[in-house]
């Protein structure tokens, strides 16, 4: 029986060893694309989308040229595998609608400090479930709430913060909103629907504290860091890069963490500026003007952020000074 196998351009045909090859390749360019979005990991559902048959995939693993993360997640590379490709993996093992949530989408989304694995994903479907390096949250996610970040679908950072409000103390929970909204993630009116809707649950009250007062806008992240010194040491919320008035400048001087009610200012410096005498010429200049206009301006290198203890006992003492003379 004689088979057209398939027409090129000049009339000729198409062998079937051709056909199988250009198939295979086919095959192959559609693999390359979809684990390039991904993090080079790939589902079994994606494998067979493209025209991969389970034997062929499992002879694949067999081969090393395919890596099981989770049951019917691979990745194309071995072992050890990035932290992104864990959380990829995590999200697919969990099926569609799934997304990480609590540290891991905090750690994703840089707004917390926190262990990004094991991975935790929120998923309504019963595809997922606890495994090694994975934590299955059931429920839904309002299409409100979801994020693609870095290719990998996670809960907003208002979910974040409601996730994360039982687990952590008001200190900590305040970085990380701060962070938050310094990176333009968190919508307050969002926010508040949340938390009104978890009233009373642990963590709410927290998170209803925060939010009534005024947000703060972090540039780096040694600012968001004076937010637990500040409340170790018993004072209040700095303000921060705070516009302060002072005499013959017809702009104020920008400063980097303020409390209004004491008549103090803190300034991080960098060690990298240690003799140059142009900088310190015009750091004295801002102190002089600072105290002109009734301020009393204390620097601390930037290294010492990093002993909060020291920190807060120092600052708590500048501040004592300062009320004593109010």
């Amino acid at each position: 029986m004689a088979a057209i196998v398939g027409l090129v351009a000049g009339g000729g045909r198409i062998s079937p060893d051709n056909q199988r090859k250009s198939a295979h390749e086919r095959r192959e360019s559609q693999l390359v694309q979809v684990a390039r979005r991904q993090h080079s990991v790939v589902s079994r559902d994606q494998l067979m989308r493209i025209g991969l048959r389970q034997r062929t995939i499992d002879d694949r693993v067999n081969r090393g040229r395919l890596h099981r993360v989770h049951r019917g997640v691979y990745c194309l590379f071995p072992p050890p595998h990035t932290v992104h490709q864990h959380w990829m993996a995590a999200v697919l093992a969990c099926g569609g609608g799934s997304a990480l949530c609590g540290p891991s989408a905090a750690a994703l989304q840089d707004i917390a400090d926190l262990p990004g694995l094991p991975a935790h994903v929120r998923s309504a479907s019963r595809t997922g479930r606890d495994r090694a390096g994975l934590v299955v949250h059931r429920g839904a996610i309002d299409p409100r709430d979801l994020r693609i970040v870095n290719g990998i679908r996670a809960v907003s950072a208002d979910v974040v913060l409601v996730d994360l409000a039982p687990e952590l103390d008001e200190s900590e929970l305040e970085v990380v909103l701060v962070a938050a909204e310094s990176k333009g993630l968190v919508k307050r009116g969002r926010l508040g629907e949340l938390v009104a809707a978890r009233r009373g649950r642990p963590g709410m009250p927290k998170l209803e504290r925060l939010l009534a007062l005024e947000p703060e806008i972090a540039r780096s992240g040694l600012e968001v860091l004076m937010l637990p010194v500040a409340r170790l040491a018993g004072l209040e919320r700095p303000r921060m890069n705070f516009p302060v008035a002072v005499p013959d400048r017809d702009r104020p001087l920008v400063v980097d963490f303020a409390w209004p009610g004491l008549g103090m200012v803190v300034e991080a410096d960098s060690q990298r500026f240690h003799g140059d005498w142009e900088r310190a010429s015009a750091d004295r200049e801002r102190d002089q003007l600072l105290a002109l206009a009734g301020w009393r301006c204390h620097r601390f290198v930037r290294d010492r952020f990093a002993e909060p203890e020291w920190m807060a006992a120092r600052l708590a003492a500048l501040a004592a000074a300062a009320t004593s003379t109010c």
